[in-house]
């Protein structure tokens, strides 16, 4: 992967196939191709639909798609929904299946519902990556996304520490069922049960990726004084719990571990807000996918050589090493 000094002002992005996707039944099939070959034609457009486009993670994610662009050649066709939403985000990816790209890299919104779609896709040529989220059935060339698991740990350890090892916490997740969120309680639950016995985890709350809900939930969670901490694994909920936190006055004394890194929670983060963030690398997703997908163009790579299974690590920022250098890499700084 390279790193964020990568130029690519002159990336050929392409815009505009939001507008005609409402007009788009979806993606026919071809009972014949073959699933490992490289492209259905001789298009160098990588398609990407991604979820959640207010979101700064994903702004991060598009500056390593672009650069990954840049350094192949290769057109970046960059779409995606406001919302993480099935209903929304399948006319997205009908529309930009339908111009016949040379690949698509997806950000699955959900691990059911896109199996069929996505297995469509392949069936007709075209080579498909999953990022972030996953499905629940391997039907595309690689799916890559942080080591959830490993990442609810590191967030456990955190958040452990902060409340000296007892007391009651809360975690706070986007939607039962998708398979990445649900790895990031799990890891955490897990750890907790299995290093902190003094620590109590209460049943998990559900924000559906709503900062307004995910306040709500912590508003009222924290009038229980025995709360000491929560722990958050979407950066909406994140937001949520802190606003409710500094509402009730009782910043520094509930305790908030929280996913994502946008420079405004580095920022609470260093005023005592949080007591450490779960740091992901969206930019690396961004750009090894596009590469991934550019190498296949190029026939330099087929879908076999790909390992199904691609793990990012991911990194606490916390008030100790916040200002550091290797630090900075991991803070979602959305400027290209």
């Amino acid at each position: 992967m390279t790193t964020r000094s990568t130029p690519w002002r002159h990336v050929r992005v392409i815009g505009g196939v939001a507008a005609i996707a409402l007009a788009l039944s979806g993606c026919t099939t071809a009972a014949d191709a073959e699933t490992d070959e490289p492209a259905a034609n001789d298009s160098r457009t990588v398609s990407f639909v991604a979820a959640q486009m207010t979101a700064t993670y994903f702004q991060v994610m598009q500056c390593g798609a672009e650069a990954a662009a840049e350094k192949y050649d290769v057109d970046l066709d960059w779409q995606g929904d406001a919302n993480w939403d099935l209903a929304t985000q399948t006319p997205l990816i009908n529309a930009a299946v339908q111009s016949k790209p040379g690949g698509l890299v997806l950000v699955p919104t959900d691990p059911v519902g896109l199996i069929e779609t996505v297995d469509n896709i392949v069936a007709d040529g075209i080579p498909v990556i999953t990022v972030d989220g996953s499905l629940d059935e391997p039907v595309e060339a690689q799916n890559i996304r942080t080591d959830n698991i490993s990442a609810g740990a590191l967030a456990a350890d955190a958040l452990a520490k902060s409340i000296d090892e007892e007391g009651t916490v809360l975690v706070i997740a986007s939607f039962p069922g998708v398979a990445a969120n649900a790895e990031r309680v799990d890891g955490f639950t897990e750890r907790m049960a299995e290093a902190y016995p003094n620590i109590t985890v209460l049943p998990t709350e559900y924000s559906e990726a709503d900062q307004a809900t995910a306040a709500q939930i912590a508003a009222a969670a924290i009038t229980d004084p025995n709360l000491k901490g929560i722990y958050t694994t979407l950066a909406p909920a994140s937001a949520g719990a802190a606003s409710a936190i500094q509402a009730a006055g009782r910043t520094g004394e509930v305790k908030l571990v929280a996913y994502d890194s946008d420079p405004s929670q580095v920022e609470d983060l260093k005023a005592g807000v949080y007591e450490a963030l779960v740091a992901q690398d969206p930019y690396g997703l961004g750009y090894d996918s596009v590469e991934r997908i550019a190498k296949m163009i190029d026939g330099d790579i087929t879908a076999d050589d790909l390992e199904y299974q691609e793990y990012v690590t991911a990194y606490i920022i916390d008030k100790d090493n916040a200002d550091s250098e290797e630090t900075q890499r991991y803070i979602y700084n959305p400027t290209c």
